[in-house]
């Protein structure tokens, strides 16, 4: 009985350690998951796959990682429309990003400050991956 108590005890406690992915560390983009305030994003530059950076209002920068295959070929970066959810206006891992260049929205992954991508500033040492 103890056994069986103490297996079901250390499954439940290792499950959250398995269902969170650990950030992988990036150069110039924070190892911490956040959100954007206001929701008003300014600039909007692609990077590899399904991540783009963008700036908000206030000028600070953001890595956004979308689902993944979700963002396709699309070439219009500043055409991305941002879905809140519930009354907060600001963007997080709730709200859904419709590229209407590929007629799909896409959920976000993962939204981490960054410095500028090198698009922006070519001294950045942020990689567009």
């Amino acid at each position: 009985m103890r056994k069986t108590v103490f297996a079901l005890g250390s499954a439940l406690i290792a499950a959250p350690l398995v269902a969170s992915p650990v950030p992988i560390h990036l150069p110039g983009v924070s190892d911490r998951e956040t959100t954007i305030p206001y929701g008003d994003v300014r600039q909007s530059v692609r990077g590899h796959g399904d991540v783009f950076f963008v700036k908000d209002r206030d000028n600070h920068w953001y890595r956004l990682q979308f689902n993944a295959g979700c963002a396709g070929s699309t070439t219009d970066a500043n055409g991305l429309v941002f879905n809140h959810h519930g009354s907060s206006q600001e963007v997080d891992r709730f709200t859904t990003v419709l590229i209407p260049e590929e007629r799909r929205s896409c959920a976000i992954q993962s939204i981490r400050q960054s410095l500028p991508p090198p698009q922006i500033d070519s001294r950045s040492p942020v990689t567009l991956d």
